[in-house]
């Protein structure tokens, strides 16, 4: 199984802390367009409408208008131990001084993913079963993933009002060529709930991303949030690495992946950057 190989890699990135081989994908020659729905639009238009709304009563109307349009992505009470309803006020209260960047996003979204999609074909193959894809106002919460949505099923997603925030300054490619491998990668490996399958999902997109781009900084490769990973985890390699290594067949990924949190011996993300170690040694 992968799973074997993370003690094996993860001990050699330490220099002493203590496969299964995989086939390559058949690709088809055949290039695919995408799907493509941009929502930020319907973002803007419905804080415009809903100004004299507030509370409970703004919540209740974004949801209202949104589930028709993009079923299931804002219908939720909870994102983790938050309070989504939260998440929504903020973001319609932030809304006037972020929808400059977010227009931005917005116009010149298409024009920027093109270059990276034909870089990661020109290495990888033409890609195939492309799932839909939709630009958004994520609330904060992302600036790119894939999530199964009601309606559409398997969708990548990106997050304008991420993007704006922490790609714009340099440039998207490195973080479309992280979300594209993972379009492909999931073709082949379906992953689970266990923490290696979550390193070795995001380490190989940290990998593939930062050999596609030679010279990526680490913000390019989305290893600064919230804190600088690569110092942070390098800082005591041996400890870091150790602790993940303890909790690989684990369910609860805790903070490994998520940006809320820093706790114990591992800073928030650390996940990316110990599963990027990982990878570059498998």
């Amino acid at each position: 199984m992968m799973r074997a190989a993370f003690p094996a890699a993860i001990a050699l990135a330490l220099a002493g802390c203590v496969t299964e081989s995989v086939s390559e994908p058949q690709i088809s020659a055949a290039p695919q367009g995408i799907e493509f729905t941009d929502f930020t639009d319907d973002f803007a238009a419905f804080w415009e409408s809903s100004r004299q709304l507030e509370g409970a009563a703004r919540v209740a109307a974004f949801k209202a208008h949104f589930e028709p349009l993009i079923p299931g992505l804002y219908a939720r009470d909870k994102a983790g131990p938050y309070d989504y309803n939260d998440f929504i006020l903020k973001a319609l209260e932030e809304f006037p001084e972020k929808r400059g960047a977010i227009e931005e996003v917005s116009r010149g979204f298409r024009a920027m993913a093109a270059p990276a999609r034909a870089s990661f074909e020109r290495a990888f193959g033409p890609m195939t079963g492309l799932p839909p894809v939709i630009l958004v106002h994520s609330l904060g919460e992302m600036d790119g993933g894939v999530r199964t949505l009601k309606g559409t099923g398997r969708t990548l997603i990106f997050g304008a009002d991420v993007i704006a925030q922490n790609h714009l300054k340099h440039g998207i490619q490195p973080f479309v060529h992280h979300e594209l491998f993972h379009v492909f990668h999931g073709q082949s490996f379906k992953g689970c709930d266990a923490v290696w399958c979550g390193l070795w999902s995001e380490g190989l997109a940290v990998y593939v991303a930062e050999r596609l781009n030679p010279g990526a900084t680490d913000a390019q490769l989305l290893l600064v949030n919230p804190v600088p990973l690569r110092a942070a985890v390098d800082a005591d390699r041996r400890k870091a690495l150790c602790a993940v290594i303890a909790r690989l067949d684990s369910t609860d990924s805790g903070d490994l992946f998520s940006g809320g949190r820093t706790t114990g011996e591992l800073p928030a993300r650390a996940g990316y950057y110990v599963g990027y170690l990982a990878a570059a040694e498998a």
